[in-house]
């Protein structure tokens, strides 16, 4: 019974750990998005159209007759008349289902990459929210000991009333400030925790990719010249308004075959053959063909439009991306001079150093690392749009582009 005990509690211990790790995993998070209910009616849809229920029959009626001209029974007739199917109908029906089928896949496609870019968004909106509430705890921690040291030497010439009432006003912008970042970071926990259904992830000890990293892998993407889903989807769409236009010219029937017994008529046999063949100069359904094909040309006209808006978006949103890199670079470069650490090292070896000073120097640090927390914030925002654009995010394999490593998710 006692190894029994002790097997349960380490399957227990084993399960939960594993549990936590896939919660600790920002990848496991990312791949939700291919699990989201708004996928499944594209699953549905893809898997009712199966030949079953959309192929229509090669024999279209069947109809019985009975004729009996003067009304005896010698005059009786019987008759089995059979429409067979119009085979260009057939063949042009399935290849409208086979076309609508692939429109299908490419909706779902999109919808994945809608759900990843989304899923990458709040990810990354979390992490950075929960950096800057890092950030505003310690410029809040800083302020609160410049109110403490005036409040502690009142009577030095450390204290001026001025300072005082400005430090403690610096305070409750700072306390104000924290909350707000904490209140943020609360609803993208929230909403972290509505999509994993659990409460116990912890995404503490996750970075996102460096400022470096995102100006090579731009590069790499931008050389593949990834095909846009939003082009394929219109491009199926045509497909799908020219198969329904040839369905429709293809839609008259082409006859009849009728067999025919005559059990009281005195003749030679008392069965006979008769056949009938249609012959289409008139289209009762013009209409419908002339609206199918208004829709092949209002299609072509939003394919070209795109094509053009994309090539101009794809050119924009890389340049605009570099752009922010620079602008970002040249913040850290500038940052550099200044050197706050220096001199915060520098006043802290002087003997009769005022300690307001130092604080303020701190003080001014964390300014400077929320301004580019906010410049970075920038990049990634312009990143995850670029590589939304460029059709990057549902690429096989797919990959965590989030991450330093660009590991796969698998």
């Amino acid at each position: 019974m006692t190894r029994y005990f002790i097997l349960i509690i380490f399957l227990v211990f084993f399960v939960g750990t594993q549990h936590s790790n896939a919660q600790n995993n920002l990848s496991d998070f990312l791949l939700t998005s291919f699990e989201d209910l708004n996928t499944r009616g594209f699953d549905k849809s893809i898997d009712f159209l199966s030949p079953k229920n959309y192929r229509l029959p090669l024999i279209e009626d069947i109809e019985f007759r009975y004729g009996n001209d003067e009304f005896t029974n010698e005059d009786q007739q019987y008759a089995l008349r059979f429409r067979p199917g119009n085979p260009w109908k057939i063949r042009r029906n399935n290849a409208l289902f086979n076309a609508t089928k692939k429109e299908l896949n490419i909706r779902k496609r999109l919808q994945y990459k809608e759900n990843l870019e989304d899923r990458y968004e709040i990810a990354a909106d979390y992490i950075l929210k929960t950096q800057l509430l890092d950030i505003q705890k310690q410029h809040y921690y800083i302020i609160a000991k410049r109110v403490e040291v005036l409040g502690s030497n009142m009577e030095s010439a450390l204290f001026d009333a001025k300072d005082f009432v400005e430090a403690k006003l610096d305070q409750v912008d700072a306390l104000n400030n924290q909350e707000e970042a904490n209140t943020s970071l609360i609803g993208s926990k929230n909403t972290i925790i509505s999509i994993l259904q659990n409460t116990g992830f912890d995404w503490s000890s996750n970075t996102l990719i460096s400022v470096s990293a995102i100006d090579s892998i731009s590069d790499h993407i931008i050389a593949k010249e990834i095909p846009s889903l939003e082009l394929d989807l219109i491009s199926q769409e045509i497909e799908v308004a020219k198969s329904e236009v040839r369905l429709e010219k293809a839609d008259f029937n082409l006859g009849f075959i009728q067999t025919e017994y005559f059990p009281f008529k005195d003749r030679n046999s008392d069965y006979g053959v008769s056949f009938g063949l249609s012959i289409p100069l008139f289209k009762a359904n013009k209409n419908q063909i002339a609206e199918r094909k208004l829709d092949e040309i209002e299609l072509n006209g939003e394919l070209l439009t795109e094509q053009y808006q994309d090539s101009v978006k794809r050119i924009i949103e890389y340049e605009y991306l570099k752009n922010l890199i620079i602008q970002h670079e040249s913040l850290l470069e500038q940052i550099d001079q200044l050197d706050l650490q220096k001199l915060s090292r520098d006043l802290s070896q002087i003997v009769d150093n005022n300690p307001l000073s130092l604080l303020k120097i701190q003080e001014g640090a964390l300014k400077l690392k929320e301004l580019e927390l906010r410049s970075y914030r920038r990049v990634i925002d312009q990143y995850l749009e670029f590589l939304t654009t460029f059709n990057a995010l549902t690429q096989l394999p797919l990959t965590n582009y989030i991450s330093e490593q660009l590991e796969s998710l698998e």
